[in-house]
């Protein structure tokens, strides 16, 4: 019998996105996000919904895709030069005042200067900062097509070199990292499990 061919679509993100969003940001960070937003999986997805919808930064639609198969979302990509990766996040700080409170904002940025290993990217690459597809989308490719869309980006943009960075508790993702060419350049190691992490790269023909 012949397996189901998955047809994918990939579309800029736009506000209404939101929802997606947060539970994607939320389920490619794992235990990082628990950590640097200080709450249960509820609320935190709150946070990401709002914060998206307000394009903050690296957080917004502006640097987001939502790959589609049969017109139904199946997951997201977050990516962007690495270059302007710095401005990006400087962009999303102001929208984490009115969002979370004076409080856990200054809590999250601590949290965020204080986290192990060196920059997330380097200037000469093209930064996959949040990929995620829905669970009961995932074993179909989406994850994938969602890669080589990313590298596409990256040559467009003049950039041979496109890197992400991945727990190192997360055994899936780093598989299928590795599989699509991604090798390890630095791992970062921690007493939190969730905080340690391997940044790969992957050079493009």
């Amino acid at each position: 019998m012949t397996a189901p061919v998955h047809r994918i679509h990939i579309r800029p993100a736009h506000a209404d996105d939101a929802a997606l969003a947060a539970k994607v940001i939320y389920m490619s960070m794992g235990g990082l996000a628990d950590y640097l937003f200080d709450g249960d999986a509820r609320a935190i997805e709150s946070i990401l919904a709002k914060l998206f919808a307000r394009n903050a930064g690296r957080f917004g639609f502006d640097v987001a895709v939502v790959a589609e198969s049969d017109v139904q979302p199946v997951g997201m990509l977050f990516s962007c030069p690495g270059a302007k990766l710095p401005q990006f996040n400087l962009d999303a700080l102001p929208h984490f005042f009115p969002v979370m409170g004076i409080k856990h904002t200054l809590k999250f940025i601590w949290r965020s200067v204080t986290l192990p290993g060196g920059p997330e990217a380097e200037k000469d690459e093209y930064y996959v900062s949040n990929l995620g597809i829905l669970p009961e989308s995932q074993g179909h490719g989406f994850g994938r097509a969602l890669l080589e869309y990313a590298e596409q980006v990256s040559l467009a943009n003049h950039l041979t070199k496109c890197s992400l960075i991945v727990g190192l508790h997360n055994k899936n993702a780093f598989h299928l990292y590795q599989h699509t060419g991604y090798q390890v350049v630095e791992t970062a190691h921690s007493p939190n499990e969730h905080l340690a992490y391997y940044r790969m790269v992957k050079q493009l023909n």
